[in-house]
């Protein structure tokens, strides 16, 4: 049997201009996560998604912990969120009259709930934009990534994938043949830094019931009280 460990990266930098890079919480999560898990892991090959908060955490890890040279893996991406808040928040409020206020004075609670609105209705397929990476394609990305990990893998290998929480709630909805729309819910409660650990069969692998299995979701015990889930 082989092994994938699945991480999310650090805290990134939410409610800012530029998003996509680790808060200071962010940098400290990643320092645990190398100090504390990647130094005893004895990994064989590491990857990482392409997107700058991703690549910062296994730079920020290896730093710490040592660890293979990373190989970036663009089909780790997260799914387009800024792209469907951007062309379905006008579609959103002119649909329900609880985020008008979005035009005029947002809150924070008002905009972590016009996201959930927004990401249910893209993960049930109910909102389809041109241009934007539908939920199907999205899961179909995610597992052709997977896919090409594991095939690559020798015997017993022990591999790392610093990803984020979409392509996290992919791999367990792969696991235990959930609906696009329960993946992508379960991504939601995936913490900053987490590990989630599958074994799979390291020969004849294929996407059959007992070829891929979970052993643990959302470990956080090597980061403390650093603990965030976004």
């Amino acid at each position: 049997m082989g092994t994938l460990y699945l991480i999310r990266h650090g805290q990134a930098s939410y409610g800012e201009a530029d998003y996509d890079k680790l808060s200071a919480r962010g940098h400290e999560q990643a320092r645990a996560l190398g100090r504390e898990w990647l130094a005893h892991a004895k990994l064989d090959v590491v990857y990482a998604g392409p997107l700058r908060r991703q690549q910062q955490t296994i730079t920020v890890a290896r730093e710490a912990g040592g660890g293979p040279e990373p190989t970036t893996l663009a089909e780790l991406a997260e799914y387009p969120a800024f792209e469907m808040l951007s062309h379905l928040m006008p579609k959103l409020v002119a649909e329900d009259p609880k985020f008008a206020q979005l035009t005029t004075s947002p809150t924070p609670r008002l905009l972590d709930d016009a996201f959930h609105a927004i990401l249910g209705r893209w993960s049930r397929d109910e909102w389809q934009v041109d241009g934007v990476e539908r939920v199907s394609a999205f899961v179909e990305r995610v597992r052709s990534a997977l896919d090409r990990v594991i095939r690559a893998a020798g015997s017993g290998a022990r591999i790392a994938c610093v990803t984020s929480a979409g392509p996290i709630g992919v791999a367990l909805g792969l696991v235990f043949g959930l609906p696009a729309e329960r993946m992508v819910r379960t991504s939601i409660v995936i913490r900053n830094a987490s590990i989630s650990e599958l074994r799979f069969r390291s020969q004849g692998f294929d996407w059959q019931p007992g070829q891929l299995s979970l052993v643990t979701f959302n470990g956080t015990s090597h980061l403390g009280e650093l603990q965030t889930e976004r």
